[in-house]
């Protein structure tokens, strides 16, 4: 083999680990937390809809974050990025949950990788003309008089999601649990990036590569209003 033919060969050689390697590097050192939903929920006490009548606040503790099926190079993964700045209340009236509502700073939403988050905060959600996620109820949601949270099915919220100037009706299943004396709600919302007109976080040049759609899944904590 010529020298010209090495050089070309161990050049072909390189840009091949760059292509392939780098993403795949990339991809395992991806640490993506277990969904919210899966955490165990609450001290297993049972919710009795009498103890909830009032407003209730979001505390410390409450996250709202996104998860995206994500192909990097020739290895599947996620993408997920986590804040816990997020305020909103909710009122219970005679058994029902009668009025809520969210908000939640899309700039700070950060996950393990940088380039990621630069991303989500330009081209993706575009928080420096849409800062916040917001969700308001529209619709009573009846409370079981007591909930066995071991075997308890989720509810459905019924409210209006507005993300990146959007605004959709949204069904919002959750599960409801007592943490120490407080309230824990925690679900998950399917969204199909165009249907909210956010643009698809794929970059190809990058040989990364996502679904159409992602999780927005949450993990709020409420403490009583006095």
């Amino acid at each position: 083999m010529t020298r010209r033919r090495k050089i070309l060969a161990a050049t072909i050689a390189v840009i091949a680990l760059l292509v392939l390697g780098g993403p795949a590097l990339y991809a395992a050192l991806n640490r993506a937390p277990a969904r919210l939903d899966d955490r165990q929920l609450g001290d297993g006490t049972a919710i009795r809809a009498a103890d909830l009548n009032g407003e209730w606040t979001a505390t410390d503790g409450s996250i709202v974050g996104y998860r995206v099926e994500e192909q990097i190079g020739l290895t599947k993964t996620e993408g997920v990025g986590r804040t816990s700045d997020v305020s909103g209340r909710f009122t219970v009236e005679d058994g029902a949950l009668v009025a809520a509502e969210f908000e939640v700073q899309l700039s700070t939403l950060a996950s393990d990788r940088s380039q990621r988050d630069q991303q989500v905060r330009t081209k993706i959600l575009d928080v420096e003309a849409h800062p916040v996620a917001t969700f308001v109820l529209t619709g009573s949601v009846a409370i079981p008089d007591t909930t066995d949270v071991a075997a308890m099915e989720p509810f459905v919220a019924a409210g209006n999601l507005t993300i990146r100037g959007t605004t959709k009706r949204v069904d919002a299943p959750m599960l409801a649990s007592l943490d120490e004396g407080r309230l824990r709600l925690t679900g998950s919302i399917e969204i199909v990036f165009s249907e909210w007109g956010i643009p698809n976080p794929s970059i190809p040049a990058a040989l990364i590569f996502t679904k159409d759609r992602g999780i927005l899944e949450f993990d709020l904590l409420f403490q009583p209003i006095d």
